[in-house]
């Protein structure tokens, strides 16, 4: 009994040691093109990081074009090579972050990721930061991506201790997980299943004959057997996870009640805490977006997970929920390969917790963002990034993030009360989104080859319409109140 007990004290000190010494936080969930009611490949993100009072900046970067000996620099003073052209893309640039930002560029490249912790405890590393936005500069398609982040990582060697990035275009989706220091590796979800990850990693066993679905460092293998964490005939097939995740991530309460939650709401086969969680999965029907906003502004409703304080607050959750009270912003990219990229490609975002604001589009092919949810200097905004002092909410007033904190404290006064009239509101703007996407992509398919401008600025004006709506009204709710 004693020694049941001092292994549980001991399990209990890793699982605070693991939580609080790095940033164990995000969701994604990735549908195959086969397991989506339109055919796209859906991805759903929250961006959770370290707390509610974050600037975050969404921007559309345009191509660049560079010297032939330009350079850049990473956080570390480290120099890359600087391609000589760069692509266009819709950035979501979380302050104070290493980690937070995502992207996705006019290839429709996605990037965003989840911090997963390894148990590498010797290794070094210099890139991380900046890996995403080299990706979304230069990656043509996602398997493209893969291999370029591969190359860069055992070039220059992975920074932080470990993170699974989630990379997908139109036509394929993947899990790329980093080691840090030089070690990597890469899957592919299958067209027709879907993938879930918390915090820790996902990809299990692995076949690095099958190029078409696995990608990875050449010594991955080689190595864990160096360390001593592999042994092929005692351990039997090389499970990734198993032999270079933090044991205390693998099995934490912030990680698996979130995974399995997610699966059992999509998957015919229902799961439990005693079963090893898969990769991926077949889902029961055809998914849907609203599907994934579901589970991403879940607070584990109807299950034991949902544990409410006090004052009944989900985000507050006594264990820890998807829609957490870190979350920065909420997403489901839609990436379609039956349209040109501006108008097929576009991210549904709703500011902070997806249970509180509606889903709006960002269409790819868009002039810009809402001036009103980013700084007008883009070099300001990344010369800000790593200043902490200097880019808290309180000094950028009129920065739609301020008013959007400002909501987001008003509902949780008072959750039980409040979040009525803030569902209303946000079904009355999904509701109206959704009748509309058809007849507009159908309006401006039918001049975007001969009037490519006009087609820009319709899907601006559209965008920018609806995010001064969302604007206006979560104001109007708490002046009413």
């Amino acid at each position: 009994m004693l020694k049941n007990t001092f292994l549980l004290l001991l399990i209990s000190i890793s699982l605070t040691t693991s939580l609080f010494s790095q940033q164990i936080d995000c969701y994604t969930i990735i549908a195959g093109k086969n397991t989506t009611s339109d055919g796209s490949i859906l991805v759903g993100h929250n961006e959770d990081d370290g707390g509610p009072e974050m600037l975050v900046n969404w921007f559309k970067v345009p191509e660049k074009k560079y010297k032939k000996n330009d350079s850049i620099t990473l956080l570390n003073g480290t120099k890359i090579p600087q391609s000589e052209r760069t692509f266009s893309y819709l950035r979501f640039q979380v302050t104070k972050q290493k980690f937070g930002d995502a992207y996705l560029n006019e290839h429709s490249v996605l990037i965003c990721s989840d911090a997963c912790a390894s148990k590498e405890d010797t290794a070094k590393g210099n890139i991380g930061y900046y890996l995403r936005k080299i990706l979304a500069e230069r990656a043509t398609s996602a398997r493209n991506a893969v291999k370029l982040a591969g190359k860069l990582i055992e070039t220059y060697g992975y920074e932080s201790s470990g993170r699974t990035y989630t990379i997908a275009d139109a036509n394929e989706a993947w899990m790329l997980s980093a080691v840090k220091g030089k070690h990597w590796i890469a899957q592919r979800i299958p067209d027709d299943e879907t993938a879930i990850i918390p915090n820790y990693y996902t990809i299990q066993e692995v076949d690095l004959k099958d190029s078409a679905n696995f990608l990875a460092a050449p010594d991955l293998i080689e190595y864990a057997e160096k360390r001593r964490w592999y042994n092929p005939e005692k351990d039997g097939n090389f499970n990734f996870r198993k032999v270079y995740g933090d044991s205390a991530c693998n099995i934490a309460d912030y990680n698996i009640p979130r995974h399995l939650a997610g699966i059992n709401f999509l998957s015919e086969k229902q799961y439990n805490e005693n079963t090893v969680l898969p990769f991926s999965f077949i889902p029961k029907k055809k998914i849907n977006k609203k599907d994934i906003e579901n589970i991403l502004s879940s607070h584990y409703e109807g299950t034991k997970y949902c544990k409410l304080p006090e004052n009944k607050n989900p985000h507050k959750n006594q264990i820890r929920g998807i829609c957490d009270y870190n979350t920065q912003f909420s997403f489901v990219a839609q990436l379609r390969s039956n349209m040109p990229a501006g108008i097929g490609s576009l991210i549904w975002i709703a500011p902070y917790n997806g249970c509180l604001f509606p889903y709006i589009p960002l269409y790819l092919g868009i002039y810009d963002t809402n001036k009103k949810v980013r700084l007008s200097n883009r070099n300001f905004a990344e010369e800000l990034q790593f200043k902490n002092e200097q880019n808290n909410l309180e000094q950028f007033t009129q920065h739609a993030y301020y008013q959007f904190n400002e909501y987001v404290k008003f509902i949780e006064e008072n959750y039980p009360e409040r979040i009525e009239e803030a569902r209303i509101f946000k079904n009355l703007v999904e509701t109206k989104l959704d009748r509309n996407q058809k007849k507009l992509e159908n309006s401006v398919l039918e001049v975007y080859n001969s009037y490519p401008d006009d087609t820009k600025k319709i899907l601006t004006d559209y965008c920018n319409r609806y995010f001064d709506t969302i604007l206006r009204i979560s104001k109007q709710i708490m002046q009413t109140n």
